[in-house]
């Protein structure tokens, strides 16, 4: 059982040799067409133990690797083994600018783009850590200063301006107004997760074409909202 199987577009290869190099040289070991399926072998076979023998899969994010028909059994074999990434089975990772939806849509992944090669391995390595704590205290974020003696002459009550403690508590509402928001959307989120998930295991274990044919209309239903859901939330933060 391998640790990683690199599942990727063509256009994309040289990005995904260098994760396979750098997670090698951090003592992992990887499944990658580029360097494991050998000439005489069966595509489809490999493409098999690779999934099946690695115990999780890092997926190389690009436009074309979306929209590949090739790549997409490869990710969703990760996926419905943790609908819930309670395992972190499928990470990934975000080498072009492209747009993941459906189903990839509200997986956290990692972002290449833009920044240093040591940044990226950096990154790269870090996001495979169950958890990231620094070596070191973080800096006290607190500033606590004397205040200064005031020698102003204080002044007449038409030079009064608008008090600024005013603007800071209607924005300070403000703030908990989005808050709440933020947080009842993320809590429609989870719920249409779940009703998802179950929805996806029930039709998986049904042997019944009109079961089955319903519990998939249910899914595209719940896709969509979680879409438009997903979509709310990210404006919100924006």
């Amino acid at each position: 059982m391998r640790d990683f199987f690199i599942s990727y577009n063509r256009f994309d290869k040289q990005w995904a040799e260098w994760i396979a190099w750098i997670l090698e040289d951090a003592e992992y070991s990887v499944f990658i067409q580029a360097w494991d399926f050998r000439p005489g072998g069966n595509f489809v076979i490999d493409m098999q133990k690779a999934a099946a023998e690695s115990k999780k899969t890092i997926a190389v994010l690009s436009e074309t690797y979306l929209k590949s028909a090739y790549t997409q059994p490869e990710w969703a074999a990760a996926f419905v083994d943790d609908p819930s990434s309670l395992e972190r089975k499928l990470i990934p990772v975000k080498v072009k600018e492209c747009k993941p939806e459906g189903l990839l849509k509200p997986l956290v992944y990692v972002d290449l783009i833009g920044i240093s090669k040591e940044k990226a391995k950096q990154r790269l390595l870090e996001s495979l850590e169950d958890r990231v704590k620094p070596e070191q205290e973080p800096d006290f974020p607190g500033v606590c200063t004397a205040p200064e003696e005031d020698t102003t002459t204080q002044p007449t009550p038409s030079e009064i301006d608008f008090p600024p403690e005013a603007s800071a508590n209607r924005h300070s509402a403000m703030s908990r107004v989005q808050a709440i928001k933020a947080k009842n959307l993320e809590r429609q989120l989870s719920a249409l997760e779940d009703d998802y998930n179950a929805a996806f295991a029930q039709m998986n274990a049904s042997i019944d074409d009109v079961t089955r044919g319903r519990l998939e209309r249910r899914i595209q239903m719940i896709e969509k909202e979680l879409d438009e859901v997903a979509e709310k939330l990210e404006n919100l933060s924006s």
